[in-house]
């Protein structure tokens, strides 16, 4: 039983132990409240547990993903790093850094689309509703 399970049954238990009285509006909310911190207390050992088991798949599956990635050969993401461990490798993070996107709003569904400099020749189409995007540029 978890610590606020525990103390959900220390209420109940002292509320019983002072005879609350029910007939009472005070009592019946008193009652209530305990009832719903009850049941509050189970559901966060629930979710306590249900989190606690998807972190343990989890740790499983990246595990897993790195004896897959052992088992093909290793490392290709074409890195120079002996120690590079290509399942959790961040050595290709920077080729976006030096490239500069800009952002529209589509005309047909008002969402922000975003787009480099290499697009710019072609013509922009919005991946949401499927709007040509026309732009213009200001000096």
């Amino acid at each position: 039983m978890s610590y606020l399970s525990e103390r959900a049954a220390y209420l109940k238990g002292l509320a019983e132990g002072l005879a609350i009285d029910e007939s009472k509006a005070e009592g019946k909310l008193l009652v209530k409240i305990i009832d719903v911190l009850e049941e509050m207390a189970a559901t966060i050992e629930d979710n306590s547990d249900a989190i606690t088991a998807c972190e343990e798949r989890v740790d499983d599956l990246e595990d897993f993903a790195d004896e897959l990635c052992e088992e093909m050969g290793g490392c290709d993401c074409g890195c120079e790093d002996d120690d590079c461990d290509c399942c959790d490798c961040d050595c290709d993070e920077d080729d976006f850094d030096d490239e500069e996107f800009y952002e529209v709003e589509c005309p047909g569904c008002n969402e922000k689309v975003y787009f480099d400099e290499d697009m710019l020749d072609d013509e922009l189409i919005c991946p949401n509703c499927n709007e040509k995007i026309e732009i213009e540029f200001e000096d």
